[in-house]
C-alpha cells in the first residue's frame, strides 16, 4: 500500500530531536508501516496530487481542509485539546469538526472527544509506544517520582494544567524525591509560581529521546494528574509504562498498571501509597499495557482499518457502523460560573448553552474595570492583577442582555492563603504583621507560609502556619508578598529602573503583583499593606520571647557585615573608633554577625578589635543576645529589624537606604541626605554584583572610603543620646 503522512509544518523535524508529540506519532506510524512492507512518504500537503497514494494521513485540521479543497481523500487524526477547551462555538472546534466531517475516517485518541465531536466519522484510536526503545531497567533502585510534561494552557505558562502542584506536594507528603522534565517553556511556569523554588525539585529541560529514556529508567513511579489532554492515554504515560513505571494520574478510563485519581494533592498522595503497597503487580501490569499498545500493534490496527483488499470507503462504512456510540441524553441549557481568587481572579463558565457571555472584573473601590472578556461556556478568563482587590464579577448574556451573575468578593469565614516569598529576615519581620491585620479586617481563616514560622506561631494562635509551597485545599483566595523584578518588560503595567550610571541593565517591577509601581519609594512595610489592600501604618510584629542572654555584664550588640559592599558603613576606621568609645564608657561590645570577616577578593571586611566574638551562632542564640542588649548597633540589615521587633533600641548607620525605608520607632538613624545617599530607594540593587553602586564603577576599597559620608563623630553623638 502507498501511504503518505502529511508534514504538520510546526517547525520541528521528523523525527523530533526533543519535544514534538505530533511529529513523534507521524514518525512511529511511518517506520512501523514501512516494516510491514508498505511504502510510506512524508510530504507537504501541497506536494500531494489526486491518485498519488492509497491512503493520505493528516494530523492538523487546516491541512486536512486544504486536502479537501484539492479533492484528495484523507484520514484525519485529531490531536487538538483546544477544540474542547474553547467550546463548540469556537473557531478551533468548528475547524476540527469540519476536518472530521470531510474525512474518510477520523482517528481520535480520546473517547470524550469522540462523544464531544458527535460525528459518525470519528472513532477512538489510542496512541502507542515504541516498546523496543522504551525498555525497563530491571535493577532494583530506591523509589523516585517522575513527571514529564509541557505545562500551561491558552498561552498562560503559569497555569498548572499538568498538575505540577499536586505532584510536588504529594512527593513532599510521601517523602520521595521528584523530577519534572519537559521543554524550556516550563521555566516560565517556575517564574510564574515562585513557591516551587522552595522545594527540592530536580528540573530537567529539553531532554532528547536518550535522556528521556534514562529518566524513565532511573525513576519508579510516573505522575500524570493532568486536567486536559487530547490523548487518553498520552505519549509520556505510555513511555513510562513501557519502562515498567506504574502511573498515578487522571484518565478518562482505566488502564492496567495505573491508579486513576482526581486532580488533587490528597488523591495523588493516596494513589502513590497504593502503588507502593503493591509495586511489583502495578509495574508488571504497566508493562503489559505498553506491550498491547506498542506502535507495531497500533500500526497493524491502522492497516486493518484501511485494508487494501477492498475500497477504503467500504471499510470505513463498516467501521462507522460497528463503532459503539455512547448515548447522551440532552440536558436543558444551563450555565454555571466558577469564581477563583487564588493568585488573581478567574471566572470559568461551565454548561451547555450556545450563548456568549461578557465577564467583567470591576474594582468597586475605584470603579475601574481593568479586564472584561466575551467567552462561551467551557471557557475561562482571568485578570492579570494578583494583589488584593475586593472584586465585583458581573456576567451578562450578550445575546439576551440578561445579567447571569453579580458577585462580590467576600472571604469572611473562608480560607485565605498568604505567602511571604522572601527568605530575608528583614522582609519577614517587616511584612508579617499585615497578615494578622488582613485576618482581623476580613474575619477569615488565614493560612500563612514564611521561612521563619517559628518566630510567630506562639504569638499568633489564630493563624495557621504552613511550610512555604504548601498546598491548601479549598482556598478561597491567595496572595503572595514580595518584590517582583524582571530583567525584561513583561507587563503593560511596569516601571523601569536602571541598575547603573550607563543604564546597561534595566529592571522592571511587575505592576500586576503590587498596586504600587514603585515600591522602592515607600517604606518596606508598605509593600505588604499595599498588596493586601490595607491602610499603611507602621506595625511591630510579636515574636517569641528568647531566653536570657548568657552575658551578665552591661553590653551592646554589634553587626557590621552584609551581602553587598554598598550596605556597609564604608568608613576605614569608623567601627573601631565607635567600639573604642563604647569600651571607654564601660560597655562590652558583642559581635553577633554570622562571619567575623566577610566579602570578596580585595573587598574583605573585618570586624573591629575589642569586641566579644559571638559570631557564627544560631539565629536563636543571636536573638537571645540582642534581646538583652542595652541597644543594637548596626547597618540596614535583618538583625536591626530583629532588634526592633524585640524592643531593643537600634542605632542604624547607613548611607545605603533612605530613612523612610526602615522602621521609624525605636531607632536612632545616622544618615546624611546627599544626592548620592539612599540610592537603594532609587535604583534596584543588583545582588549579583558585590560592588554595585549606581553612580560609578568601583575598582577598590578606597573608592568606597571616598564615597562614604557618615563620620565616626556622628555615630558617637547618636549613641550619646541613648546613654
Amino acid at each position: 500500500m502507498k501511504i503518505c503522512q502529511i508534514n504538520p509544518g510546526c517547525g520541528l523535524e521528523i523525527p523530533p530531536k526533543g519535544w514534538g508529540a505530533v511529529e513523534k506519532i507521524i514518525w512511529e506510524f511511518t517506520t512501523n508501516l514501512r516494516k510491514q512492507g508498505h511504502q510510506v512518504d512524508i510530504k507537504w500537503a501541497s506536494e500531494v496530487n489526486q491518485g498519488d497514494y492509497d491512503v493520505v494521513m493528516v494530523h492538523v485540521a487546516n491541512l486536512a481542509l486544504q486536502l479537501a479543497e484539492q479533492g484528495i481523500p484523507y484520514i484525519f487524526q485529531c490531536h487538538d485539546h483546544h477544540a474542547y477547551h474553547y467550546g463548540k462555538d469556537s473557531f478551533v472546534f468548528k475547524q476540527n469538526l469540519e476536518a472530521i466531517e470531510k474525512s474518510e475516517l477520523s482517528l481520535v485518541p480520546a473517547k470524550y472527544l469522540v462523544d464531544y465531536f458527535g460525528s459518525n466519522k470519528a472513532v477512538y484510536f489510542s496512541h502507542g509506544v515504541d516498546t523496543k526503545f522504551f525498555v525497563p531497567n530491571l535493577q532494583e533502585k530506591p523509589h523516585k517520582l517522575l513527571m514529564v510534561a509541557n505545562n500551561g494552557l491558552e498561552g498562560k505558562s503559569g497555569y498548572d494544567r499538568k498538575g505540577f502542584t499536586q505532584g510536588i506536594q504529594s512527593a513532599k507528603g510521601v517523602g520521595l524525591p521528584i523530577t519534572i522534565a519537559g521543554p524550556e517553556n516550563n521555566k516560565k511556569f517556575i517564574e510564574e509560581n515562585p513557591w516551587v523554588k522552595s522545594h527540592n525539585i530536580n528540573w530537567v529541560f529539553n531532554p532528547n529521546q536518550e535522556e528521556l529514556l534514562k529518566l524513565y529508567q532511573e525513576h519508579t513511579i510516573f505522575l500524570h494528574p493532568s486536567e486536559l489532554e487530547a490523548g487518553h492515554p498520552n505519549l509520556t504515560l505510555l513511555e513510562a509504562m513501557a519502562c515498567g513505571l506504574p502511573v498515578v494520574g487522571c484518565m478518562e478510563g482505566d488502564l492496567e498498571g495505573m491508579v486513576r485519581v482526581e486532580k488533587s494533592t490528597k488523591a495523588v498522595y493516596d494513589g502513590i501509597k497504593k502503588v507502593l503497597d503493591n509495586y511489583k503487580e502495578y509495574s508488571h501490569n504497566a508493562l503489559h499495557t505498553a506491550t498491547n499498545l506498542s506502535w507495531a500493534n497500533r500500526s497493524k490496527e491502522l492497516f486493518y482499518l484501511v485494508n487494501k483488499s477492498t475500497t477504503m470507503k467500504d471499510i470505513l462504512i463498516k467501521e462507522y457502523s460497528t463503532t459503539p456510540k455512547r448515548i447522551i441524553t440532552p440536558k436543558p441549557p444551563q450555565v454555571e460560573a466558577i469564581i477563583d481568587f487564588t493568585n488573581g481572579v478567574k471566572c470559568e463558565l461551565k454548561g451547555n448553552t450556545p450563548h456568549k457571555y461578557k465577564v467583567e472584573f470591576t474594582n468597586p473601590l475605584t470603579g475601574d474595570t481593568p479586564w472584561a472578556s466575551d467567552i462561551y461556556v467551557n471557557m475561562w478568563t482571568s485578570c492579570n492583577i494578583k494583589y488584593f482587590v475586593p472584586w465585583n464579577i458581573k456576567i451578562t448574556n450578550t445575546d439576551t442582555g440578561e445579567e447571569v451573575l453579580n458577585y462580590n468578593f467576600n472571604c469572611e469565614n473562608k480560607k485565605v492563603y498568604i505567602q511571604l516569598d522572601s527568605k530575608s529576615i528583614g522582609d519577614t519581620i517587616a511584612w508579617f504583621p499585615y497578615v494578622e491585620e488582613f485576618r482581623k479586617k476580613h474575619n477569615c481563616e488565614v493560612y500563612c507560609s514564611t521561612f521563619h514560622n517559628d518566630w510567630f506561631k506562639s504569638e499568633y494562635p489564630e493563624i495557621n502556619f504552613v511550610a512555604p509551597g504548601s498546598y491548601i485545599e479549598d482556598v478561597y483566595a491567595q496572595y503572595n508578598i514580595g518584590w517582583y523584578l524582571k530583567s525584561e518588560e513583561f507587563s503593560f503595567k511596569t516601571i523601569s529602573y536602571f541598575s547603573n550610571n550607563n543604564n546597561s541593565n534595566t529592571f522592571y517591577f511587575d505592576g500586576d503583583k503590587t498596586p504600587n509601581f514603585s515600591p522602592l519609594s515607600y517604606p518596606l512595610q508598605q509593600t505588604a499593606s499595599d498588596i493586601l489592600g490595607l491602610e499603611y501604618k507602621e506595625i511591630k510584629p510579636l515574636i517569641s520571647n528568647p531566653q536570657n542572654s548568657p552575658i551578665k555584664e552591661k553590653y551592646v550588640t554589634l553587626s557590621v557585615q552584609s551581602t553587598a559592599q554598598s550596605k556597609y558603613w564604608n568608613h576605614p576606621t569608623g567601627w573601631q573608633e565607635v567600639v573604642n568609645f563604647l569600651n571607654d564608657q564601660g560597655y562590652k561590645v558583642v559581635l553577633v554577625d554570622k562571619y567575623k570577616t566577610f566579602g570578596i577578593t580585595n573587598f574583605m571586611n573585618s570586624a573591629p578589635k575589642g569586641v566579644l566574638d559571638y559570631t557564627n551562632r544560631s539565629l536563636k542564640e543571636t536573638m537571645e543576645l540582642i534581646n538583652s542588649a542595652e541597644f543594637h548597633l548596626g547597618i540596614s540589615s535583618g538583625l536591626s529589624w530583629i532588634a526592633w521587633a524585640l524592643n531593643t533600641p537600634v542605632v542604624m548607620v547607613s548611607s545605603f537606604s533612605k530613612p523612610f525605608c526602615e522602621f521609624q520607632s525605636g531607632i536612632t538613624r545616622i544618615y546624611n541626605d546627599t544626592p548620592t545617599s539612599g540610592y537603594f530607594n532609587i535604583y534596584p540593587l543588583d545582588a549579583s554584583d558585590w560592588n554595585w553602586y549606581p553612580f560609578k564603577k568601583i575598582k577598590s576599597m578606597e573608592d568606597w572610603y571616598e564615597i562614604e559620608n557618615i563620620t565616626p563623630e556622628q555615630v558617637i553623638n547618636g549613641i550619646k543620646q541613648l546613654l
